[in-house]
């Protein structure tokens, strides 16, 4: 499976038989998986325990927490650095401030576990992730750092106050014996939920780059005035460096080269929005989570 997720987009997805084999042999080892672990008088792994409401739940948001977390951490060094032109150390630097912003963030949290019940916390959460993603939706080539830091700083903030609420939510009910099983699920799920965040988006961005090219160049055309404005435009510029002859051959493909930036901006924002609305979407998932007895004192970070 992590094959297909890692390899679905380079090798075109079901267009590769490697990748329609391998999704065939972890569909059907995953049901061997099922049945044998609920059939097994003691199982590796217990999945009677997501008979639990609390753990059910708390298995989806960090499923989709994972997605978004690592999803945006793949997608924005490669728009800073393939829009942008940042080096690898400027991008590095403008998303560092993420982790001051779950530092800090998550003191204040491990204070207000037990006393602020954990839906409000995972809530508040949820919504600041998806300001932060609508932040980032309003991205275009002419930003400073500063518009990819505070979103940045934004969302680590958001994490802390969902980590350890959804943390202690989901384990608040779970049997003691069967913590062990809960935590391996948890973990679980948040990793898995990262590797199809990653390969969902790497999809979303290769595929949605060629369909708004294939969109923006039906706009290339002679009788368009404004194509047409802008192309004498370029041919003067290039003209007065090059000469005529080699400014009317390299105008049209000045021209694509902006219309391709345009089209992959359009894709890196629409993704952006994308993960707002994912947000938004599971924040009401935290209602179904039972009511935990608070717990006293600070609780660790996750």
């Amino acid at each position: 499976m992590q094959y297909v997720l890692d390899k679905g987009q380079e090798l075109d997805w079901f267009g590769s038989d490697a990748i329609a084999w391998c999704f065939t042999i972890s569909a059907a080892a995953f049901v061997a998986f099922i049945v044998r672990e609920l059939t097994a008088r003691e199982p590796l792994v217990d999945l009677r325990v997501l008979n639990n409401r609390n753990l059910a739940v708390g298995c989806v948001l960090i499923a989709i927490l994972g997605a978004l977390l690592y999803g945006t951490i793949a997608v924005l060094p490669l728009f800073m650095q393939n829009l942008l032109n940042y080096t690898a150390l400027d991008a590095g630097l403008a998303l560092s401030p993420r982790g001051v912003g779950a530092f800090m963030a998550t003191i204040l949290v491990g204070r207000l576990v037990g006393k602020i019940s954990n839906r409000i916390l995972i809530a508040i959460g949820f919504l600041g992730l998806a300001y932060s993603s609508f932040l980032f939706g309003n991205i275009n080539l002419s930003i400073g750092m500063s518009s990819i830091v505070w979103p940045t700083i934004l969302s680590g903030i958001a994490i802390s106050f969902i980590f350890v609420p959804l943390a202690t939510s989901s384990m608040g009910t779970v049997a003691q014996d069967q913590i062990g099983n809960a935590s391996g699920l948890f973990n679980l799920m948040r990793n898995l939920g990262g590797s199809i965040g990653i390969a969902g988006i790497t999809t979303f961005v290769a595929r949605g780059a060629q369909t708004n090219q294939s969109v923006f160049v039906a706009h290339f055309s002679q009788f368009n005035p404004v194509y047409q404005q802008k192309l004498e435009v370029i041919q003067h510029g290039v003209a007065a460096h090059e000469g005529a002859w080699r400014a009317a051959h390299q105008a049209p493909q000045v021209l694509y080269n902006i219309l391709a930036q345009q089209s992959l901006l359009v894709t890196y924002v629409h993704n952006f929005r994308l993960f707002g609305l994912l947000c938004l979407v599971a924040t009401p998932l935290i209602f179904f989570f039972s009511k935990v007895r608070n717990v006293k004192g600070p609780v660790a970070a996750h």
